[in-house]
């Protein structure tokens, strides 16, 4: 062959090989409707597919693939993006390669995998079961509830891709459904914990409001190092600074303010106010604070610690802060408790059960395929 045609030959394949690449090898991609008949076609299969049982008083609920692809989608798309967030300083870590699903969860013996998917367990036992107990009630939607399903259920499947949408069976009758499920078990929860209440003054006795105490304090300080040049040639050796401060204490004895005396040690004195509380005087020199803390209104102390020297008044110690919120807390908690406790009481009544078809899910490809 001559060598004209070797090189119109070569040409010829080349622009073959990039025409294949732009077109996908001649395959067109698939339409967002193809992909919709692939993902009902996954519901159909996910609705036969049982993960879980739940039973009371002999009678069988099955939780089938299809019931819960609405937490399976979420939490794997949570976790997904907790990934991307971290995935350099995880890749730097672990390597470049590594499975970050795989990964030990934060504060947990479970992988990340692991831990999403326990997420997903517990927010389905609650939803069936809640749901379950509204259903055996007679309780039907509330219209409020039934007026938000369309749109919440569009805005979830906006946040899908078509083909992850097809891949997890996620379409709009899924997730409606998903999503009646989730409203009622909710509005149940409302109903049975409305009534819980907590006696605020009760709660208030488990707090204790001395933590919470504002200790208003004006002082002034000589620091104790020589490290600082200046420190040293202003105010002398340690001894001589203990005795300055001495004297600081005699003239506030006498009635002189400590804003008036300050003004004779500018150069190397301090004086400086402090609110103070014991939930915050881990901020603070300790001997500094428990001297503080000893103290009543309007009194004077003379302290000599490891790290300085003060001479200390105690302005005001009356108010308290942060104390009404930490009770207001400790109310929430309380309530939270009492509302767990309803929902443990009820889950006490169920016999639940995983199937195989539950040990068969892997988050991390439920959305796309695990990469290897």
């Amino acid at each position: 062959m001559k060598a004209g045609k070797k090189l119109i030959v070569c040409m010829l394949c080349v622009c073959a090989m990039v025409t294949g690449l732009l077109t996908g090898c001649g395959k067109k991609p698939m339409t967002d409707a193809e992909y919709a008949e692939i993902a009902k076609s996954t519901a159909a299969d996910n609705a036969k597919k049982v993960v879980m049982t739940i039973e009371k008083n002999g009678k069988v609920s099955e939780v089938t693939l299809d019931m819960i692809t609405y937490y399976l989608a979420y939490y794997e798309l949570e976790g997904r993006l907790e990934i991307e967030k971290n995935a350099e300083a995880l890749k730097t870590f672990y390597g470049e390669n590594a499975d970050l699903w795989a990964l030990p969860a934060s504060g947990s013996n479970m992988t990340t995998a692991e831990a999403y998917k326990e997420m997903v367990r517990v927010s389905t036992l609650y939803t069936m079961l809640m749901y379950n107990e509204a259903v055996e009630a007679g309780m039907t939607l509330t219209d409020e509830r039934k007026n938000v399903l369309e749109s919440l259920t569009t805005n979830f499947l906006n946040n899908y891709s078509a083909a992850e949408r097809a891949r997890c069976g996620m379409t709009h009758d899924v997730i409606y459904a998903n999503y009646e499920r989730v409203l009622l078990a909710d509005q149940f929860n409302e109903l049975a914990t409305n009534n819980v209440t907590v006696d605020r003054d009760e709660v208030a006795k488990t707090v204790d409001k001395e933590q919470y105490r504002v200790y208003k304090t004006n002082y002034l300080y000589i620091s104790k190092s020589n490290d600082n040049e200046e420190l040293v040639k202003a105010a002398g050796d340690v001894e001589n600074r203990v005795k300055t401060m001495q004297a600081c204490y005699e003239r506030a004895q006498n009635g002189e303010k400590l804003e008036t005396i300050i003004n004779d040690y500018k150069d190397f004195m301090y004086l400086m106010p402090r609110d103070i509380t014991r939930t915050t005087a881990s901020n603070y020199e300790p001997d500094f604070c428990n001297a503080v803390f000893a103290m009543e209104k309007g009194e004077l102390k003379f302290l000599d610690t490891s790290y300085g020297v003060y001479v200390i008044e105690l302005l005001d110690e009356s108010e308290f802060y942060g104390y009404e919120d930490a009770v207001d807390q400790a109310v929430e908690q309380e309530k939270n408790r009492k509302v767990k406790n309803i929902y443990s009481d009820i889950e006490k009544n169920y016999t639940i059960k995983t199937n195989d078809g539950w040990d068969e899910i892997t988050i991390g490809t439920i959305l796309q395929a695990k990469e290897q």
